[in-house]
């Protein structure tokens, strides 16, 4: 059974919001993707800030989905998306890897945009 939470009613009323959030900051780590490993790796920082954004931006909305909601559609990888928020938020100054920040976007967060789109679309 999942913990509840004292302010899971709060979540609850701001679930919409945060599931269209999280499809939306997924799109853009897809389309950061769609530019290619060189655009993501070249000299203009842009890409690579946008998708470290966007992927702490996805991992606060998922902890802002009530506990029961989130144990309720285990065939997303909630915990993976707050794991990777808490990675890329808590490095400072030089030492983001990049590397491993285009790898999840390559090899995860397609897939986690389809389940996120599925969850939407079965409420």
């Amino acid at each position: 059974m999942a913990d509840t939470d004292p302010r899971d009613g709060e979540r609850e009323a701001r679930l919409p919001r945060n599931l269209a959030a999280i499809e939306v900051h997924l799109r853009e780590c897809v389309d950061i993707v769609e530019r290619g490993h060189d655009a993501f790796f070249g000299p203009d920082f842009v890409n690579r800030y946008a998708a470290y954004a966007a992927l702490i931006q996805v991992g606060n909305a998922v902890k802002d989905l009530p506990n029961g909601f989130r144990a309720a559609h285990p065939r997303v990888r909630w915990r993976a998306l707050t794991y990777v928020r808490d990675e890329v938020g808590h490095i400072y100054g030089d030492s983001i890897d990049w590397e491993v920040v285009w790898a999840a976007l390559v090899g995860d967060i397609p897939a986690d945009l389809e389940a996120i789109v599925n969850v939407r679309a079965a409420l």
